[in-house]
């Protein structure tokens, strides 16, 4: 999609709605696939489950383990992807809690508990996945989430802001609009970059977006 201008061009002229979600990246790999495994819509994001939509950036290297603890949410996975897995993890916390500050807390908790037992397979990872950034809305609710792991932010730079950490998502904000970004893209723009572990909640209050974010983890 990076190289092919006018399709870009042609996917924002022709998308419409109060809420959007673009994404472009490489897929991450971590089972080893051949790449024509990963092809197609079952492994292109955003993925979808009713009205919820899910954008990742990062890398979670136990998909397989992790899909084996999803309980009833196994069955809607439908691709090979790792974040696909990492979609229906998420989903699996929030549905049912009010709290979705918990819910996400205990989501990567659950993830860390898993990797305590299968750590050992994967001598070269220090952790169960590498960036945790992801976008989550219904529509009417916006979360996104910027963690890297428990080590926080590495040394890696943005690719279009060299003064600042790879997988440090950026917030736009207005009176009646939000803006989250890999990257902050747009200069002209006051983009205000996220703290390693918060949780930014955003919705729609009549004509106005009301926003609120902790740090989670």
């Amino acid at each position: 999609m990076y190289r092919d201008r006018v399709l870009v061009t042609r996917a924002g002229q022709q998308a419409k709605g109060s809420t959007l979600v673009g994404h472009v990246r490489w897929a991450s790999n971590p089972l080893k696939l051949p790449k024509h495994d990963l092809l197609g819509p079952a492994h292109t994001q955003p993925f979808t489950h009713g009205r919820w939509l899910f954008a990742h950036n990062g890398t979670l290297y136990i998909p397989r383990e992790v899909a084996a603890e999803l309980g009833p949410w196994r069955k809607y996975v439908k691709g090979r992807n790792d974040s696909e897995v990492l979609f229906y993890w998420i989903l699996k916390y929030l549905h049912g809690h009010k709290n979705v500050k918990t819910a996400v807390n205990r989501a990567i908790r659950g993830l860390d508990r898993i990797w305590d037992t299968c750590r050992r397979r994967y001598p070269i990872y220090k952790y169960a996945y590498h960036g945790l950034n992801w976008v989550l809305t219904d529509g009417s609710t916006l979360i996104a989430f910027c963690y890297v792991d428990p080590r926080g932010f590495d040394k890696a730079r943005a690719l279009c802001a060299s003064g600042q950490p790879y997988y440090q998502l950026q917030i736009h904000k207005s009176r009646d609009s939000v803006l989250v970004a890999s990257e902050p893209l747009d200069k002209p723009l006051s983009w205000k970059p996220m703290r390693h572990g918060e949780l930014l909640i955003a919705r729609k209050n009549g004509t106005e977006i009301r926003t609120k974010s902790w740090l989670c983890c």
